[in-house]
């Protein structure tokens, strides 16, 4: 129908030659069609005195599913003869005017039409009609992928801009073809969770017609760009995209396909997309020994540079699978084989991981990993063997002993759930003696004695939030810590929120001093912490309180501790001795200390046991010889303060004793 209205056109074009007395000469056809192609109410005049002025009104013109209405081409200066049809400079309005050229020869059957929306952009049609079928080819140079938003369903995310240039043929006997390359492309959807930038690719599609359906074959060559759907953000890097299938009314068919991710192996996978549902109805992914430090450089690092593992060090390989099914997944499977992870910040480390984590939607499946060390803030951890019970969105680990150091942490009952817009889980355990020597010996802080053992409550995750539900409880320093409304805001954040009340009972001061170039000191005392808040492990907020401990036991105090505590009072803090002679003694007895901060806006208000002349007592003498200190700075800068107690701590820089 196509062909044999350009006939009629050129008949009534050929007309136009005659020696005739009329100034115009018209044309109407209802209807011309082909295969994806349709044009309705068409109306045809040529104009002018020579009538070579050419006006074709079209009522509805359609290529596929997309239709313009009441477009309007214009040639003014039209060549013809009885079977060639040629304009060489005309325009074309369907909403926007573009410029155009065509011919069409009637001997050959062949048509030829180039459009030029814009400077160095043309899209070309060369079309041939005959036997045994037509056959259509489309040239695209520079051409703008935003021209093209109009074509895809509603539903896909849109080109905001980038240029396309190849070739596109189609033939009526039922063949298809296209080679691409894709420039600068940029595209988002409008909940904005799928988008991409600076896309630069190649795509190479093969398809036949037969029986109702297409059977194609397809190749994309990822070369730039980026492309964030929704939580991954993946850059292209040289992968290659191979797949196969068939395209039908119904569905669109991947019976095999391969994603090759270069330097970390090949994932292989099918699917099946549902066109009237929008989703995959099923889908299949399935990958063998690929390298875990290149998939995550290449694929999973950039989506993960917000969090805390968003800078990691990978070793090993592993084994993946995926199930879909109805647009969710069904079923996984992954294998690890000697996979070790690390924080190149040193926070955290987990080697030697080893085991299988089989995992089904609708059923119980049992996991069992194993590791064979790691780190936690480079305190050193023992080889660990874990189960775990998986059932849907929920897993679950009865009993896990955490070797540390020479002592362990036990967990019990851990349960985690993912049934809701974010994970939640809860565990409780205990803490078995660890020698505080050799934990702030791989801390890197001053070497402490003693040992820290700790009861474990409830501890739960929700809503981004680590709580301890109860006191968490510690043995250290002779002595007993109580930690109450303990909170951990973003712990894998890059500026995690702490807060909490924490009490000290009974703490041993030798042991503590010790630990320190601090000078000796013998006795026990209480502390209390209220409204202690961290950001990013900073304080910014405390009201904190040392006190000696009630109670029968002696109480000693170096030089050295003297002068130290007195350079904590600021610059002008003085030491009230009894008797000068006393400078000869190394230790001091004292009745009672105490000294205390109020942290607001990174000024600490200080205070003492009782108020003196211009100032506070910190320590109040006692027994013979006996002093006492007191402070006179009662608003000390925060981060001066903590510079003291560096200098003191480190460098045991030596106070003004009168």
């Amino acid at each position: 129908m196509l062909r044999t209205g350009i006939r009629v056109l050129a008949v009534l074009l050929s007309c136009g030659a005659a020696p005739v007395l009329a100034q115009q000469i018209h044309l109407t056809l209802d209807d011309l069609e082909a295969p994806g192609f349709s044009v309705k109410a068409l109306k045809a005049s040529l104009q002018g005195k020579d009538r070579r002025g050419l006006v074709l009104d079209i009522g509805t013109f359609s290529i596929g599913e997309r239709s313009w209405r009441n477009a309007r081409l214009l040639c003014a200066d039209l060549r013809f003869e009885s079977a060639q049809i040629d304009c060489a400079a005309g325009t074309i309005d369907i909403g926007e005017k573009i410029p155009l050229s065509f011919s069409y020869s009637g001997a050959n059957n062949t048509l030829d039409v180039v459009l030029r929306p814009a400077a160095r952009e043309s899209w070309q049609l060369q079309a041939r009609f005959g036997q045994p079928a037509a056959m259509f080819k489309v040239i695209v140079d520079n051409g703008r992928l935003a021209r093209l938003a109009s074509w895809l369903p509603a539903t896909l995310p849109q080109p905001a801009a980038g240029t396309l240039k190849g070739v596109m043929t189609y033939s009526g006997s039922g063949t298809a073809s296209a080679q691409l390359l894709i420039e600068e492309l940029a595209f988002s959807d409008a909940s904005g969770l799928h988008a991409g930038e600076k896309i630069r690719a190649g795509v190479e599609i093969r398809a036949e017609h037969k029986s109702g359906r297409w059977q194609w074959q397809s190749r994309l060559e990822w070369m730039a760009g980026g492309v964030f759907w929704q939580p991954l953000f993946v850059s292209g890097a040289g992968q290659v995209l191979n797949a196969a299938g068939v395209l039908n009314a119904q569905q669109i068919n991947i019976e095999r396909g391969r994603f090759v991710v270069a330097g970390a192996g090949d994932i292989d996978f099918s699917a099946a997309y549902d066109r009237a549902a929008g989703r995959v109805a099923e889908a299949s992914i399935k990958t063998t020994d690929i390298d875990i430090a290149a998939l995550y450089e290449k694929l999973l690092k950039p989506a993960l540079q917000a969090t805390v593992l968003g800078d990691l060090r990978w070793d090993g390989r592993a084994d993946i699978a995926l199930e879909v099914k109805d647009g969710a997944v069904a079923g996984a499977d992954l294998v690890l084989k000697r996979v070790s992870v690390e924080d190149k910040g040193r926070r955290f480390a987990l080697f030697g991981l080893e085991g299988s984590v089989p995992w089904q939607r609708d059923r119980l499946t049992m996991a069992r990993i194993k590791m064979t060390g790691g780190e936690l803030l480079r305190v050193p951890l023992g080889a660990v063997d874990l189960p775990l019970e998986l059932r849907g969105m929920r897993l679950r680990a009865r009993r896990l002993e955490i070797p540390v150091l020479d002592g362990r942490i036990s967990i019990g009952d851990f349960d985690a759930s993912g049934e809701g817009p974010e994970w939640h889980w809860r565990f409780s355990g205990n803490i078995a003696p660890i020698s505080m020597e050799r934990l702030t010996s791989s801390l890197g802080v001053p070497v402490m004695r003693g040992t820290l053992s700790a009861v474990i409550p409830t501890v739960s995750y929700q809503q981004s939030t680590l709580k301890v539900d109860g006191a968490l409880l510690f043995r250290v320093f002779d002595g007993d810590i109580t930690a109450r409304n303990l909170a951990l805001e973003s712990p894998l954040g890059r500026v995690p929120r702490l807060t909490a009340d924490v009490d000290m009972r009974n703490l041993d001061l030798d042991l503590l001093t010790r630990a320190y170039s601090f000078g000796n000191m013998t006795g026990r005392v209480d502390a209390r912490i209220s409204g202690l808040e961290l950001v990013n492990w900073q304080p910014v907020q405390f009201d904190a309180r040392i006190v000696s401990s009630a109670g029968d036991y002696p109480r000693k105090i170096s030089q050295a501790a003297v002068q130290n505590i007195s350079a904590l009072g600021g610059a002008g803090a003085a030491t009230a001795i009894q008797r000068s002679f006393l400078r000869f003694f190394e230790q001091f007895g004292y009745e009672k200390l105490g000294l205390g901060c109020k942290l607001r806006n990174n000024v600490c208000e200080m205070s003492g046991i009782e108020d003196a002349p211009q100032g506070f007592v910190i320590i109040k003498g006692g027994g013979i010889p006996a002093i006492s200190v007191i402070g006179y700075n009662r608003q000390v800068d925060w981060r001066e303060l903590v510079d003291r107690l560096k200098r003191i701590t480190q460098d045991n820089v030596r106070a003004i004793v009168k």
